[in-house]
């Protein structure tokens, strides 16, 4: 299995057990479209739809639409920001509520797999993991 398609096949499984989790938890009308974008709203605090969709890969219709069906579940809205020609996107409080869970939930998953490869083990491979990250988008400039 090559390194691209084991990183794809990770990052699918991973993002399902999330989504189901929250779905679980009373989080309806996701997907997994939309739930790889609360942790860059969250990180960028007031991210603008266009620099969300750089991040992330997205045509800016793409995203667009994206938002529009997070905010109309409320887990979004759009805020003025500095950029008086773009709004902000910004978590609302379900928005927060819907981190707060992924994240109690991604936690128990990291303890998970560091009883299975150790701590030690699980280090190496966030940092493994990291350095393939800054390489591939250092040959994204090329």
């Amino acid at each position: 299995m090559s390194i691209c398609f084991l990183s794809l096949e990770t990052s699918k499984i991973f993002n399902q057990l999330i989504l189901d989790e929250l779905s679980n938890q009373g989080f309806d009308g996701l997907s997994n479209a939309l739930i790889v974008l609360f942790p860059y709203i969250d990180e960028y605090k007031g991210i603008t739809t266009s620099a969300l969709a750089s991040k992330i890969g997205y045509t800016r219709q793409a995203m667009h639409k994206n938002l529009l069906k997070l905010e109309a579940l409320g887990y979004i809205l759009f805020e003025t920001g500095e950029n008086k020609k773009e709004k902000a996107v910004v978590l609302t409080q379900k928005g927060l509520e819907l981190m707060k869970s992924a994240t109690v939930f991604i936690e128990n998953t990291q303890h998970e797999l560091s009883e299975l490869l150790g701590e030690k083990g699980l280090q190496e491979y966030m940092e493994y993991q990291s350095k393939v990250v800054s390489h591939l988008h250092s040959k994204k400039g090329m």
